[in-house]
């Protein structure tokens, strides 16, 4: 009797074993499973081909919108030029055309502000600039001069637009920033103008710091990959809605 009261708690140390050493293969063996679907996804991202602009088509309604939208931009910046083709590797001096740096960023990286250059590998911070006719643009050496911006992926510009997005209050303003957004810092909380409506302010995209860049990025983006961007000349033009619905969309 008492040889059978101890095989039961050996058989039952032995089950509670085996049930661990099934959960533990379980979630090794699922643990392999994701690493293997993320390898074979960033391998597949990493073969993509990039369709050329000229390619890409659109509605006839998003057709309208981006010619105006170019042609707003035109007049809000007469002369305008943005050069995304000429940025050279600081490795080989490869000069790297649009979709080469597009290429070259890692897919879905939030914090990885470089890309890749095809000939050497090299990683580096690729930039763009915005030249116009006008005496009074701001660019990176002063007002006249052309504006360098770092290149974002959209992934990257997606994770910064997106902060300021969601940005509804500022916990006491300095008194520059109060005046920079036009209020007064007379409380602990400050309502600012946030979301959209800051972004779509001609004042954010004044002058050549961070907001510049991400403005100026989204123009470039959305231009690349024929997205309408009439909305962020909106600011421009308080009386008159630059968007109105075609019979087509109706």
């Amino acid at each position: 009797t008492s040889d059978g009261n101890r095989s039961r708690p050996d058989k039952r140390g032995s089950i509670m074993v085996g049930i661990q050493n099934a959960v533990s293969s379980t979630i090794a063996a699922n643990r392999r499973a994701f690493r293997t679907a993320k390898q074979k996804r960033m391998k597949r991202l990493g073969r993509r081909r990039l369709t050329k602009q000229s390619k890409l088509s659109v509605t006839k309604s998003v057709k309208t919108q981006l010619d105006m939208g170019n042609a707003i931009l035109e007049d809000l910046y007469p002369g305008i030029k943005i050069d995304t083709s000429s940025d050279a590797c600081p490795k080989c001096s490869c000069v790297l055309d649009e979709d080469s740096i597009i290429l070259g960023w890692k897919p879905c990286e939030v914090k990885d502000f470089s890309t890749t250059c095809p000939s050497c590998k090299h990683k580096f911070i690729p930039t763009f600039s915005v030249t116009c006719n006008l005496d009074s643009f701001m660019g990176s050496q002063g007002k006249g001069t052309p504006l360098y911006c770092d290149y974002l992926s959209p992934w990257v510009l997606l994770q910064e637009i997106r902060g300021l997005i969601n940005t509804e209050r500022v916990p006491k303003l300095a008194v520059k920033a109060a005046k920079f957004f036009g209020v007064e810092d007379d409380s602990n909380n400050v309502e600012i103008k946030g979301g959209v409506d800051a972004i779509i302010d001609p004042k954010f995209r004044d002058g050549n710091g961070i907001n510049a860049t991400l403005w100026w990025n989204m123009i470039v983006t959305f231009r690349r990959f024929k997205i309408p961007f009439t909305f962020l000349l909106q600011g421009s033009y308080k009386d008159q809605q630059l968007i109105m619905p075609l019979l087509e969309d109706m």
